[in-house]
């Protein structure tokens, strides 16, 4: 029996993983002014939420991580796509922290709130500042850029291991019942 991270791991992966894609085509789309200008509102408010959304899930992610241990990566992965795959890692998790911050500081620079799901707004961190918006918008946009680029280099490389037999893929799948 192949070992395997544990239930809430997994399930956390997967929130996020999806999460993720959802908010990158969103935010992709916001970005070039493809959507309707009666959905941009609505639209943006989501994108905002959800990338909240994130950052908490982020928090109990790390917490999940450092409370157990992940399962071996199998012995034939070599010494250099083992350091290839923590280094994606660790750089995952950095921008699923850093982007929705970047998102605030970058809504809120340009003199909007940003509001969680209509509820109430965030507290507001930065004032109107043009320099602060431009920074904060470049910082999120190559954020979603890079977080594509990471996203198609882990799903190759799950896609690569199980080609080569490793079995890497099963760890993050839950186990069928009988």
């Amino acid at each position: 029996m192949e070992p395997r991270y544990r239930p809430l791991a997994q399930a956390l992966h997967w929130l996020i993983a999806l999460t993720v894609i959802g908010l990158l085509i969103v935010g992709l789309l916001l970005h070039y002014d493809v959507l309707p200008k009666s959905l941009r509102p609505t639209t943006a408010m989501l994108h905002m939420s959800f990338g909240l959304i994130i950052l908490a899930l982020m928090v109990l992610r790390v917490a999940v991580r450092l409370t157990g241990q992940a399962p071996p990566l199998p012995g034939s992965v070599s010494p250099a796509i083992r350091m290839a795959s923590g280094t994606t890692q660790i750089l995952f998790y950095v921008l699923l922290f850093a982007m929705p911050v970047f998102g605030v500081l970058f809504v809120e620079a340009h003199g909007g709130k940003v509001p969680f799901f209509g509820l109430f707004d965030l507290p507001t961190l930065v004032s109107k500042s043009r320099t602060i918006h431009s920074d904060f918008a470049f910082l999120h946009f190559w954020g979603g850029i890079t977080l594509l680029v990471l996203l198609v280099l882990h799903v190759g490389g799950a896609i690569r291991h199980q080609m080569r037999g490793e079995r890497v893929l099963i760890r993050m799948m839950p186990r069928r019942s009988r």
